[in-house]
């Protein structure tokens, strides 16, 4: 699986780590254990999620083979078209990416915020969530940006303010697809809104989720 998704946001992020601390913390989270584990820890207590039993067998895989892997490099290269075309009122989108850290801490936002979809994460979840946390080992840095992601309200505007190109808007559409089973309203609600706030068009948006569909049906 040496092009999945997942090991390209891997590369990207996790694989630039120096002796900066929070750099190291990045890479910490960004590992295929720790990742699994943290979707494992934020859906644990979602029973409409079908995947969740699956993280642990399946592992890294088991959060997404998307990207040119799953979509096929040709269909890849057009959602990144369509999507950048969908920004041309905004000249410095696709010209500029978004810092490594910053780019991390979004894929966690986005976590985050895909697991709370269907509502909210009560005060037994949180502890939950907590230990489960302190377990992973993951740094104090990370840990603190899961906690300030939960206390955070559901704003996928928040999520899409920051995108500076078309890679990060798909990337982050992507992750939610995965996460979510959409079996209630106000996740069906939210992954619109998360389209619109990343100008992702209708037939890309389609696209991509047939794509994790499609994969989750194969992990199943």
């Amino acid at each position: 699986m040496k092009n999945s998704w997942m090991q390209q946001i891997q590369s990207l992020l996790g694989q630039k780590s120096g002796s900066n601390s929070s750099t190291e913390g990045i890479g910490k989270l960004l590992a295929p254990g720790a990742l699994g584990g943290l979707v494992g820890v934020l859906l644990a207590n979602k029973s409409s999620r079908k995947l969740v039993g699956k993280f642990g067998k399946f592992g890294k895989n088991a959060l997404i083979i998307g990207g040119s892997a799953a979509a096929g490099a040709v269909l890849w290269n057009k959602y990144k078209s369509r999507v950048k075309d969908t920004h041309q009122d905004e000249p410095q989108f696709g010209m500029q990416s978004t810092p490594v850290d910053l780019r991390a801490k979004r894929l966690v936002q986005a976590l985050v915020f895909a697991a709370k979809s269907d509502g909210h994460i009560d005060d037994n979840e949180r502890r939950a969530i907590d230990d489960s946390l302190t377990q992973l080992q993951i740094g104090d840095e990370a840990q603190a940006w899961v906690q300030q992601a939960i206390e955070q309200p559901l704003n996928p505007d928040a999520l899409a303010l920051g995108v500076k190109n078309e890679e990060e808007a798909l990337e982050v559409y992507y992750l939610s697809c995965m996460v979510i089973d959409v079996d209630h309203f106000m996740e069906r609600g939210y992954l619109d809104a998360l389209a619109r706030s990343l100008k992702i068009p209708d037939d890309v948006k389609q696209g991509i989720e047939g794509d994790v569909n499609q994969k989750k049906r194969e992990l199943a």
